[in-house]
Order: structure tokens, then C-alpha cells, then sequence
């Protein structure tokens, strides 16, 4: 018998870690793209020994935005604290080199290990190891998943996930089963999600909730204060010292995205419907997966107002909670995996939304999902509706698993396959590069105009490509449209799709480029308006610079606006202060790299 539950446990690890290959087998051929540049550039210039030093932000960071210098000009300090992230950086640079696949086969790595420690989990909550079997299976494949896995930029909220994951497991099963180990895995690995992002910091929080979860579904009296304060004081004790030693990171973070999307201050009077519409796009997300793009409420609520969003977002709200309650009545102890869900997405409240941070909060939904499954097949429910396929009712059970797993992993790979088109126009970009400019001298500076926005970031990856640190990469100007791509017209439906969600980006422009004397580059655009790329909006650039008569000095050059209007701006000129050796710029119109002559 015993040796029957080994084998079963063995084949449900097996079953849980093919899935997940599967699902994500099509994202190793992806590229590297945005974040994922600068990652690289950090990691190749951090020391072992400086592994867990805070990351450095200031404008030097944005040197290739001439613009976002000038914004953030005063600003610097400490960042973000993430030392396991620049650690996976560095060992698959040592391992891979700068071979993407790589750096994807360790994100799908990690997320094979958090569905396993999905599934000790959801053990941990149904007897029944079928249940928790097909709930780490609906994580493995679920599509909220695709950006945390694929990109490698998110493998932070990836490692956290995992580390997240094993510490709420390891802790579920010491309440259980009181071997030291487990306790001490619990504590290890929450430092570790720590390390990894500074959402974990929830993590004490979610595993209190779980004591009373644990409590209620058994029958018991609430747990005595005495006994919880002995058993999670040493994850408080962590999560505070972390907090009150990082105080400062944040404060640099915050004060780093000043004036942008990306980061809404607690302290404004738009915060509660802010964080109350996100609330609602997410969880909405979760039950109908979509690509979830980094919608900004502030236009709706500065349009119909800071209250009637807050009390239409709330009415969302409390018809989740109500659909949820009838669906799950009967269910002991369901409002935990709600409140997982939300407390998973709190330390997330004051940031624009993006799919990665739901990469821990789906676990309360896949729970939910489950319990409704374990629900079916007591009550028979299925059986009764599908009598017709002549299928046990556990059977009928099972193939419904069956299906939403397929599907879930059909639109996870279709999401694959999005993030896969604009990472690897980008890697065409870069082979267009190093044909037109194959060698370069050392310490030579290259200047990129008309970036496509996706490629962002492409500045920290060529001096590694070209291993010359002293290589100055720089950009000019930042491609206003994402879609179509001239040279290489993406799908229709594609188009179609983009033109909903970010209407602002999605057209034809036309730029022209030329040269007035050797020093002296000028820059027009029609169909756009420089500094309103999509990336320009999450982190806008300084409203000084983009008035007309606008100047701003950089290391190797003077810009100056020459034309605008109250939209952005339509002209540029570049003023090189030195033109011996002559300047190498290189124009990224059509998906390919010409040098400007």
C-alpha cells in the first residue's frame, strides 16, 4: 500500500512537471526584450562579492534617454534588494552565455517547482489527492502565468513565487506533521522570497489567515494568541527587520518614478479608486484570462470622477463576492482562498497593473477551482447534466479537468506566441545591427535612432555583444508606434487586437533623418509625436523637455526641440560635440539598422 502511494505521488510530480514543459516549450525560442537588457548589463557588471548590495538608480540608469536624464537629474540612491534575481542573472550568463533560451529554461524551471509546491499546498486543504493533483495542474498551465514564465525580466516574481509557494507548503505541513525541518524550509525560503521580491513580505500575513482557515474547516475553537505569537514570530520577526532595513530602497523607488504610471502615491486623493479598479481588472482577469496591458484608471477617473468609479469598482466588488458565495456555498472555509487571492495582490495596490503579479494570487483562484471540482463529484452535478456520455461520474469529473487544463495551456501558448513576436523582431534588430556596424573601436560611441519600444533597454545589451565595456550606446529617439512594423506586418487580427487596447500606439509614422554639416543630426516625425511611446507613458519624460526651444545637454551631445505642439514633439536636432571620429548613428526604422550617412 505504502509502496502504491510513492509510486502515485511520483506519477502526479511527473504528470504536473510535463505539463508545465509543455505549455512552455514554445516560449524557448523567445528573445530578450525590454528589462531583460539592463538585467544582463547588471549582472555582467556586479562581482560575486557585491551579490548582495541594493541595485543603484539614478539618471545614469536612463542615460540613453536624453529626456528621462533630465527628469530624473537629482534623483538617485538605492533600489531594489534582490539578490536572487541577480544570481539567476549571473549563473545562466555563466552557463549560457547570452543564449536566451537558456535564461527561459530556468524560468520554466522554477515554475515547475512552484507547481509542485502547489500541489503540497492544496494537499495540505483536500483529502482527496486527485483535487490537489488537478489544482497544481491548473496552475502549471494557467494563461495569468504567461508573462511571470516567459519574460525573463519577471523570473523575480517567478523565484518569489516558488520560493513563496515551498515556505507557505513547508509551514502547512510542520502545522501537521511537527518535524523541525519542515519549519526551518519554511523560514529559509520565505528569506529567500524575499531576496527574490519584495512582495513576500505578505507571506507572514497569508500564513496567519491560514491557521484560522485551519481551524474553522476542523471544527475547532480559533487558535489562542499565545500559541500563534510563538508559532509565526520569527516570520514577523523577519518581514520587520526587512522592512524597517529597506525603508530606504523604497523611498528611492518611489521617488525614482515620480511623475509616471508605473507607481501611484498612497497619499493621492485617486488612490482608492486606483487601487480598487486594478482590484477588479485583476480578478476579473483571472476568470476570463486575456492580456492583461498596463491599463492606467487615472483618464476614466479624471473623466467621470474619483467617486462614481469608486462606487462602480466597489459594486464589481461586492458582485464577486456575492456570485462567489453562491457558487461556493456549502464549501467549508472557501473565504480563505479569496482572501488569499487579495492579500497575494496587496503589496501590488500602488503599482500599474501587469499580469505578473498574478502569479502568487492565482493560487486562491485555482483553490476555488478545485474545491468547486471536489463539490462536483460529491454531489454528482455532472453526472446529472452530462448523463449522456456514459462516463463515471468520476470520470466526468476528470475529463472536465482534462479540458481546462487543455485550454488553459492552448492560451498560455498563444500568449507564448505574442510575447515571442515582438522579442524576436528584436533579436532581428540586434543581427541587423552587427551587420551594419560588424567592428567597432573600443570606447566608440553609437547612437540609435527610432528604437522600436519593445526593444528598450537594447543600449545595456551591445557592449556585451560586442565585449566592450567602454562601448557609450545611446538613444535618440524612441519609435512613437508599436504596430505595424513596416517591414514586417504582424497578423491582421493582431493588429486589430493591439488597436483596442492601446489605440494611442497602433499606425503608420513617418520619420526622416539627414545630416546639416558634420556635427549637426535633425529628426522629424509625422504620425506621431516623439516622447509618447507606449514605454514614454509608463515613465513620461520631463514636460521641460518638450516644449519648443527645449535644450538638454548630454555626455556626447546637445538636444534641442526645434519643433512641438501641446501633443509632443515633431522635431529634433542633435548637436555632437565632437565629430572626430564621425559619430556612427544608426536609424531602426523597418525593423532593420542603416547607418545615417
Amino acid at each position: 500500500m505504502a509502496e502504491r502511494s510513492v509510486r502515485s505521488k511520483r506519477w502526479a510530480a511527473l504528470m504536473i512537471v510535463l505539463v508545465t514543459v509543455v505549455v512552455y516549450f514554445n516560449s524557448l525560442g523567445n528573445y530578450f526584450m525590454i528589462d531583460d537588457f539592463w538585467h544582463l548589463h547588471e549582472a555582467a557588471r556586479t562581482p560575486w562579492s557585491a551579490l548582495f548590495q541594493s541595485w543603484q538608480y539614478s539618471g545614469e540608469d536612463f542615460k540613453a534617454y536624453w529626456f528621462n536624464e533630465q527628469r530624473l537629474h537629482h534623483v538617485q540612491g538605492e533600489g531594489f534588494f534582490r539578490p536572487m534575481v541577480t544570481l539567476l542573472y549571473k549563473l545562466a550568463a555563466a552557463a549560457f552565455g547570452l543564449d536566451a533560451w537558456g535564461y527561459h529554461l530556468i524560468s520554466i524551471t522554477l515554475h515547475a517547482l512552484a507547481s509542485l509546491a502547489v500541489l503540497g499546498i492544496a494537499r495540505l486543504m483536500f483529502p482527496q489527492r486527485w483535487v490537489a493533483v488537478a489544482v497544481a495542474l491548473m496552475f502549471a498551465a494557467h494563461p495569468s502565468h504567461a508573462e511571470t514564465v516567459q519574460w525573463v525580466a519577471a523570473n523575480a516574481d517567478a523565484a518569489m513565487g516558488c520560493f513563496f509557494m515551498v515556505s507557505f507548503a513547508a509551514f502547512g505541513w510542520w502545522l501537521r506533521q511537527r518535524r523541525p525541518w519542515q519549519y526551518a524550509g519554511a523560514v529559509v525560503a520565505f528569506v529567500l522570497a524575499l531576496w527574490s521580491k519584495e512582495s513576500a513580505i505578505i507571506l507572514p500575513a497569508v500564513l496567519l489567515a491560514y491557521e484560522f482557515y485551519r481551524a474553522h474547516v476542523a471544527g475547532e475553537r480559533r487558535p489562542r494568541f499565545g500559541g500563534l505569537a510563538a508559532r509565526h514570530a520569527v516570520f514577523w520577526a523577519i518581514a520587520t527587520v526587512y522592512l524597517l532595513t529597506h525603508i530606504r530602497f523604497l523611498a528611492g523607488i518611489s521617488a525614482m518614478n515620480e511623475g509616471g504610471q508605473y507607481m501611484h502615491s498612497p497619499f493621492s486623493a485617486t488612490f482608492v479608486p486606483f487601487v480598487l479598479f486594478n482590484t477588479c481588472y485583476e480578478l476579473l482577469h483571472l476568470l476570463v484570462p486575456f492580456p492583461l496591458f498596463p491599463i492606467d484608471p487615472s483618464e476614466l477617473i479624471q473623466k467621470a470622477g474619483a467617486l462614481p468609479v469608486t462606487l462602480m469598482c466597489a459594486a464589481v466588488l461586492a458582485g464577486i463576492w456575492f456570485a462567489t458565495s453562491r457558487l461556493m456555498r456549502g464549501t467549508r472555509g472557501w473565504s480563505f482562498f479569496l482572501l488569499f487571492t487579495v492579500l497575494a495582490l496587496a503589496p501590488t495596490f500602488p503599482i500599474l497593473v501587469a499580469q505578473r503579479f498574478l502569479y502568487v494570487p492565482s493560487l486562491g483562484f485555482c483553490l476555488m477551482l478545485g474545491a468547486l471540482l471536489e463539490r462536483a463529484d460529491d454531489s454528482g452535478w455532472l453526472a446529472q447534466r452530462w448523463s449522456r456520455l456514459k462516463l463515471s461520474r468520476r470520470g466526468l469529473v476528470m475529463a472536465t479537468v482534462g479540458v481546462v487544463v487543455v485550454g488553459y495551456g492552448m492560451m498560455t501558448m498563444f500568449l507564448n506566441l505574442m510575447w515571442g513576436f515582438p522579442s524576436n523582431l528584436v533579436r532581428q534588430q540586434i543581427a541587423t545591427i552587427r551587420e551594419e556596424a560588424p567592428s567597432l573601436p573600443r570606447g566608440a560611441s553609437l547612437y540609435l535612432l527610432n528604437l522600436w519600444p519593445p526593444a528598450f533597454g537594447m543600449e545595456f545589451m551591445l557592449p556585451l555583444l560586442y565585449q566592450d565595456p567602454t562601448l557609450d550606446v545611446q538613444v535618440l529617439t524612441i519609435r512613437p508606434k508599436v504596430l505595424p512594423f513596416d517591414s514586417i506586418q504582424p497578423p491582421e487580427s493582431l493588429v486589430k487586437f493591439f488597436s483596442k487596447c492601446l489605440p494611442d500606439h497602433i499606425g503608420q509614422t513617418r520619420i526622416e533623418t539627414r545630416w546639416d554639416g558634420p556635427g549637426t543630426l535633425r529628426v522629424s516625425v509625422e504620425g506621431g509625436r516623439f516622447m509618447r511611446s507606449l514605454i514614454e507613458e509608463i515613465y513620461p519624460v520631463a514636460a521641460e523637455a518638450q516644449r519648443e526651444g527645449a535644450r538638454v545637454d548630454a555626455p556626447g551631445f546637445i538636444a534641442e526641440v526645434t519643433r512641438a505642439d501641446a501633443r509632443g514633439a515633431q522635431a529634433l536636432a542633435f548637436h555632437f560635440r565632437s565629430t572626430a571620429p564621425p559619430p556612427v548613428v544608426l536609424d531602426m526604422q523597418n525593423g532593420r539598422a542603416v547607418r545615417v550617412r
